[in-house]
């Protein structure tokens, strides 16, 4: 099947399956607007089997989280021909989420593993979850990378989270530690400095390479600078060099990250933080999928700050992996 080479803005999603429905719309009711903007474009002639909504406690946003959830509910029941399934799970522990899935997954999973139809909207999920979630389809059930739908959102220059509670390993992505090499931290940044930084601390690297989105969304000189200052305390720190990484390729993500394990295999560990944009992330799956030694850090936030309901949804992208949308 033919593959995309660049994210294509879609303003109508249509089916994969040209003889009947797709097989899964997965997607996650969040407390963001954005989290709706991929069904709402499901066209006429848009069909699926079943459909997936997670809805991640958050305390916080909770009634925003229920509304957006109800919204879904009402827009995917209308192209769904078989059933709609609400997975309602905490924010920190994806697994528990992962584990609700495998036990409808028999009821829901695809007609023929080898060539399913499946779309997964990757908009109001967790880069945690994002993770495990493609794990799960794409590893542990053999399915092949889904059609995979972002929408992005306006940003103004203000912080996104505050505080970490928590620093972790990522469920299935351990890779392989050496105690006898040094460690190479690679770090997607964003608009989240802590959360980057106490990471940065615990593993006190040899080496750090920071990664910035660069070329900016629409070409916004005003994020990267933000995104560079919001940074600068880890970036003028000795060891710490910054390398740019485009905001919505996965595939050149991952190249980015296949340079520099070029540079580094056998020598270091790698250990790699997702804290820069959701297309990106799925480039580091891509990356581990590839090279399970490498190991994926993840640091919870202590809450989400009240920008997050301040900025409005973007362009709805198909990112450059599955095949392109039928007309």
């Amino acid at each position: 099947m033919k593959v995309h080479e660049e994210p294509i803005e879609i303003e109508n999603l249509t089916r994969l399956n040209e003889y009947g429905p797709d097989d899964l719309f997965i997607c996650c009711a969040s407390f963001e607007d954005r989290c709706l903007q991929a069904a709402a474009k499901a066209g006429p002639s848009y069909r699926v089997r079943f459909s997936i909504i997670f809805v991640i406690e958050e305390p916080f946003y909770q009634q925003v989280v229920e509304t957006n959830m109800l919204k879904l509910q009402a827009d995917l029941s209308r192209r769904t021909s078989e059933g709609v399934f609400v997975i309602r799970c905490q924010r920190d522990n994806p697994i528990e989420g992962i584990s609700q899935l495998k036990n409808i997954w028999n009821r829901c999973r695809p007609k023929d593993d080898d060539d399913s139809y499946i779309t997964f909207d990757i908009s109001g999920f967790t880069k945690i979850y994002l993770l495990e979630l493609l794990y799960f389809l794409v590893a542990e059930q053999n399915l092949g990378i889904p059609r995979i739908i972002h929408t992005t959102q306006s940003y103004s220059p203000t912080k996104l989270t505050r505080g970490v509670e928590q620093i972790s390993t990522v469920h299935n992505f351990f890779g392989t530690v050496s105690f006898d090499k040094q460690t190479v931290l690679v770090l997607f940044l964003g608009f989240e400095p802590e959360r980057s930084l106490t990471v940065w601390k615990h593993f006190n690297p040899v080496r750090t390479i920071a990664l910035i989105t660069n070329p900016p969304r629409g070409g916004s000189e005003e994020y990267l600078e933000y995104a560079k200052n919001n940074n600068s305390f880890l970036l003028s720190q000795a060891g710490v060099e910054l390398r740019d990484v485009p905001a919505d390729d996965p595939h050149s993500a991952r190249d980015v990250l296949e340079d520099i394990y070029r540079e580094i295999r056998d020598s270091f560990n790698m250990v790699i933080g997702p804290f820069g944009t959701k297309s990106q992330t799925v480039g580091i799956f891509l990356f581990c999928l590839e090279h399970p030694k490498a190991q994926v850090v993840y640091s919870f936030p202590v809450n989400y700050t009240k920008s997050y309901l301040k900025r409005k949804p973007g362009k709805t992208l198909l990112l450059p992996l599955a095949p392109v949308v039928k007309s």
